[in-house]
């Protein structure tokens, strides 16, 4: 039940509390570590395929990309614990890396983005 405070007039108000700063964020550190353990398991077993896409001209872009996507997964998964300093700039930057690793990783990178995506949209969401 809400608090019920009497004003300075007589009447009858409800009391408006301030939500906490430091909310407890397991959720999105449970989801991004599922997605952290996917994305590295599916673009570590990637790189063979990078490798002989590239051997047959890609030039290393393959290997490049997949690099960068086991990268950004990390980088994603670390900056979950620091949601309650910068919550909208982080929500942003994990969900930017979730696409990233949706769309331009392949077939390897799907599962884990899509888990990434969720992520992030969950912590823009939940205030």
């Amino acid at each position: 039940m809400s608090k019920k405070v009497i004003g300075s007039d007589g009447k009858v108000y409800k009391q408006v509390v301030p939500s906490d700063p430091n909310r407890k964020r397991t959720p999105e550190l449970i989801v991004g570590g599922i997605g952290l353990l996917l994305s590295v398991v599916g673009l570590m077993s990637s790189f063979g395929a990078a490798a002989i896409a590239d051997a047959f001209g890609g030039g290393g872009i393959y290997t490049l990309k997949m690099s960068l996507g086991l990268l950004l997964a990390i980088v994603s998964f670390i900056l979950l614990f620091f949601i309650n300093k910068k919550r909208v700039l982080i929500g942003w930057l994990v969900l930017a890396f979730g696409l990233y690793i949706l769309f331009c990783c392949g077939v390897y990178g799907i599962i884990g983005g899509i888990f990434y995506t969720i992520t992030g949209i969950m912590i823009l969401a939940r205030k």
